[in-house]
């Protein structure tokens, strides 16, 4: 009677067990879909003004760095001193507006990654309820089974519902 009591709480554990899991690379996702290739347009478009700009000041500093360089021996030296100074605050404008779009592109990159990766979740936890999965791992793990890997149909929903416009 014991022995059969364990068998069956020893068969049950095992039943549980073997529940139905997923495996998604999350870096493939995040890489390859339509969203986060739309995010990144998104951010060169947002930025490209900006980054326009400072291109603009490299070029007329590059432009006065190269006057100075060609013609300072020629010029009066208050002259030579007035533009080695507008070459130092030109230069120091364009190094803070560089910095200053380095920290506005990460911030939003940011803001946009997370949008999508919270896509992506909701995508694969519909994924995972639709098809019956108990769980869906990530890349957390050392060794998944190709037939586990549901990272193709996953991105395949994603370029779906990017075509549909949600």
């Amino acid at each position: 009677m014991l022995l059969t009591l364990l068998s069956h709480m020893l068969w049950l554990g095992t039943a549980a067990a073997q529940g139905k899991i997923g495996y998604v690379d999350m870096n493939v996702l995040i890489s390859q879909s339509p969203q986060i290739l739309d995010a990144n347009q998104t951010l060169t478009t947002e930025f490209e003004e900006q980054n326009s700009r400072i291109s603009e000041q490299e070029a007329d500093l590059q432009s006065l760095e190269d006057t100075i360089s060609k013609e300072g021996n020629f010029m009066t030296p208050d002259k030579l001193l007035e533009l080695q100074e507008r070459a130092r605050i030109l230069d120091r404008q364009v190094r803070r507006a560089k910095e200053d779009l380095k920290d506005a592109i990460t911030i939003r990159n940011s803001q946009l990654v997370d949008e999508v990766q919270n896509q992506i979740k909701t995508v694969v936890a519909e994924y995972a309820q639709t098809h019956g999965y108990d769980a869906i791992l990530i890349n957390a793990i050392l060794y998944a089974n190709d037939e586990i890997d549901i990272t193709e149909e996953i991105l395949q929903q994603l370029r779906s519902d990017y075509s549909s416009g949600q």
